[in-house]
């Protein structure tokens, strides 16, 4: 059996998929599997996988049923030790499997870790975290917005991802932020510093879409309450909250704004004004462009 699964779910990716399967076999690290979910694309997907044997295994979902529940498909079929995830539109750097190997094999007391990753532009932007091996400071290192947290960043063994109930198929975004939270209530959790793969941003992501972000966001709050009870850790989905209706007040997208607005305000559980929170938000901004300004400098 191999030491490593690779579970990628796929929909309508044909044209970057090889890309991200080329990586996965471009690796120093060979003793892995690499199981590619295709949830029920409509595109030129079958052909493009046609073109790969083993290590690559295939499985086509008759139903769309959303990236979760692929995941979830590629993490059963898994036969590997420890699973590590990739989106169909990234690809891994080559020696992304072979650290993970030893870094479970040097920590054996660790079931889950998060590295760190290089988002793809010009120029590229580095998503550095920081080095921990607690699950306490992990979890609190995610609600304050001090760990990069997408989810070919997360690897586990298979039996702590089974032991969670792995992905929640009913979420629609932030499925990360809220299979890591999970994890760290259950298992030994730790992040590293090394850049082990490359995220490419697409339009039409999940993630780069505003409208699920407000609705996805109250829905972690429900999930994980001590998100909002614990003041430290409060701090962290405030912010996240005033960037998200600046950027639609920036943008002009007054009718998002108000849609939110009322989302925010049947929730009922902030007790803060969204235009105090962008005022905060704004602040918070400026003064941390001037410490980067003031360590640039020094």
């Amino acid at each position: 059996m191999p030491r490593i699964s690779v579970v990628m779910p796929t929909y309508n990716r044909a044209a970057t998929l090889g890309r991200a399967v080329d990586s996965v076999l471009g690796q120093s690290f060979r003793d892995f599997e690499l199981i590619v979910v295709d949830d029920g694309s409509r595109d030129a997907t079958a052909e493009v996988m046609a073109a790969y044997g083993p290590p690559v295994v295939y499985h086509r979902l008759n139903k769309n049923g959303g990236g979760n529940a692929a995941r979830n498909r590629g993490v059963l079929a898994a036969m590997g030790e420890i699973v590590c995830f990739l989106d169909s539109d990234d690809e891994y750097l080559p020696h992304k499997l072979r650290t993970i190997a030893d870094y479970f094999t040097h920590h054996p007391e660790i079931d889950a870790v998060v590295d760190s990753y290089m988002v793809a532009g010009d120029p590229p932007v580095s998503r550095r975290n920081p080095v921990l091996s607690d699950s306490a400071a992990l979890r609190s290192a995610v609600f304050n917005r001090k760990l990069w947290k997408a989810t070919p960043a997360i690897s586990a063994r298979r039996a702590a991802l089974l032991a969670v109930g792995g992905f929640d198929e009913t979420v629609r975004r932030r499925q990360d932020m809220d299979l890591i939270l999970r994890l760290t209530k259950r298992v030994r959790c730790a992040s590293i510093d090394q850049v082990l793969w490359h995220k490419h941003t697409n339009q039409d992501a999940i993630s780069a879409t505003q409208t699920t972000f407000l609705p996805a966001t109250m829905e972690l709050c429900r999930r994980h309450p001590d998100y909002l009870t614990n003041g430290s850790q409060r701090q962290g989905v405030e912010r996240d909250l005033g960037r998200h209706f600046l950027r639609l007040a920036i943008a002009g997208n007054f009718a998002s704004f108000r849609r939110d607005l009322g989302i925010y305000r049947r929730f009922g559980r902030f007790g803060v004004s969204p235009w105090r929170l962008m005022l905060r938000y704004l602040l918070g901004d400026l003064l941390r462009r001037l410490r980067k300004g003031r360590i640039a400098a020094g």
